[in-house]
């Protein structure tokens, strides 16, 4: 339970969870990095479910291998309407034994669905670092809004955002901006912009990177991947809106499958639509 002024309170309680929301996981302190992209299901009475898949360090040095993974857990809200709150959850991956993790929560944004004071976001902090890296590992999680349904359609337009350079070899990171264009129909053309390494140590320099014809796909939970010539990534929309029967894609986050050349940095990339 956590010590709170009275004015903090905003009256959330269980049913503040409930419905679908897309989800990012980073991982923190540690140099060979892991993260993963992934839907959680809460049921508005302290239940959740969810599945994900996880980028995390191959057999071989500077390998990456993507490992699907599903959970199953409950939530408690704390009564005292603040927000915060706590989970037990189970994750089992692929080839690997399950494992219990536990996390502190606070809803972050919210809104008034259907008379229900409802988490709009929600950041949940592991308690336990991970036991072979050491490092702490951080999720946000958007709700999509009900009703309509994912498709091609859902990303069409202009879209742009940062891609972070996370681990790899200090202190040559690699950071960069991106824009897109997506069709609707799973098609996208976009160009890069990355401030990377340069030959002297601490010297850095601007790249440009295009796209001229890539692929995309949407699943209908709002997962999908970007399949481009320099390499694929797994993406989960984080925000959206229901138009014409359509959720719209507003923000999305990817993961990019290898490790960044010339860094080896593990690439996270948020996007967001440019002219919602």
């Amino acid at each position: 339970m956590t010590s709170m002024l009275p004015e903090i309170s905003e009256g959330f309680a269980a049913a503040s969870l409930r419905g679908r929301y897309g989800a990012v996981r980073t991982c923190h302190g540690a140099q060979r990095q892991t993260a993963s992209v992934g839907i959680l299901d809460f049921s508005g009475d302290g239940r959740f479910t969810g599945t994900a898949i996880a980028n995390i360090p191959g057999p071989a040095f500077g390998d990456r291998q993507q490992v699907n993974g599903t959970v199953g857990g409950s939530y408690d809200v704390e009564a005292n309407g603040s927000g915060f709150g706590t989970t037990r959850s189970l994750w089992t991956f692929a080839g690997e034994a399950s494992s219990e993790r536990g996390a502190t929560f606070l809803i972050t944004r919210a809104a008034t669905i259907d008379g229900t004071l409802t988490a709009q976001e929600i950041w949940f902090m592991e308690d336990a670092s991970d036991p072979v890296s050491g490092a702490i590992h951080m999720v946000r999680a958007c709700r999509h809004p009900d009703g309509g349904a994912f498709s091609l359609a859902s990303l069409h337009g202009s879209y742009g955002g940062p891609g972070i350079g996370h681990g790899g070899y200090v202190p040559a990171a690699a950071v960069g901006l991106g824009a897109v264009r997506f069709d609707g129909a799973g098609g996208f053309v976009g160009v890069d912009m990355q401030n990377l390494p340069a030959g002297a140590f601490a010297a850095r320099q601007n790249a440009t990177f295009d796209t001229e014809a890539a692929r995309y796909e949407v699943n209908p939970d709002g997962t999908g991947m970007i399949i481009a010539p320099g390499g694929q990534a797994h993406l989960v929309v984080m925000g959206a809106k229901v138009e014409n029967g359509l959720k719209v894609a507003l923000d999305y986050v990817f993961i990019t499958n290898d490790l960044h050349p010339p860094t080896g940095n593990l690439v996270l990339t948020s996007v967001s639509k440019r002219m919602p």
